[in-house]
């Protein structure tokens, strides 16, 4: 899982939603500033970004189609 993986997924669940991305690090991993480091190229807690991606896996919109073309593992 890829940075720039993880924003993608975001940037698309924070669009189907209406939410902001801080809204969507809140309720995916509990850090509201985790996706707005990330897009200004710092870093984030690996054990963060894969809380994240699992809940995303478990919670992505089933109207929504999924952002990546490949199914991403982490770690």
């Amino acid at each position: 899982m890829t940075a720039e993986e993880i924003l993608t997924i975001a940037n698309a669940y924070a669009a189907h939603t209406g939410r902001t991305l801080s809204g969507v690090g809140t309720i995916s991993c509990g850090n509201a500033k985790i996706f707005s480091r990330l897009k200004a190229g710092r870093g984030a807690n690996i054990i963060t970004v894969e809380r994240a991606f699992r809940w995303f896996q478990d919670n992505w919109p089933e109207d929504a189609p999924w952002p990546l073309e490949r199914n991403c593992e982490t770690a």
